[in-house]
């Protein structure tokens, strides 16, 4: 289940999402202090238990997504890939269509 992940990038992701948290959650303390308080050391200590907490959760989850996304553009390019193989130019490529009538077309025009 943990194998082929990439979990440098999911953690620099992660701290970014921890990062905004933290500053939102003092922000809104500055702005709404009866709403979101930070007064005790008590206040702040489970707010960063929680900040590690989400940090650990947003890696794996970041992670496992890469992952994800990283499986589905390698299935994708395979098969772009043998599409490409299959498709062999037919003998009209690149010339006029013979189906279409050029006076129809030139009469459509007028």
């Amino acid at each position: 289940m943990f194998k082929d992940l990439d979990w440098r990038s999911a953690a620099r992701r992660s701290a970014v999402v921890v990062a905004i948290y933290l500053a939102v959650f003092y922000l809104l303390s500055v702005a709404f202090p009866e709403s979101f308080r930070l007064r005790s050391s008590q206040d702040v200590t489970a707010l960063l238990i929680n900040a590690v907490f989400f940090f650990f959760i947003f890696t794996l989850i970041y992670a496992l997504l890469d992952r994800r996304r990283a499986r589905m553009m390698a299935e994708a390019r395979k098969k772009r890939e043998e599409g490409s193989e299959r498709s062999v130019p037919g003998p009209l490529k690149g010339r006029p269509n013979p189906n279409t009538s050029r006076k129809k077309a030139a009469r459509r025009r007028r």
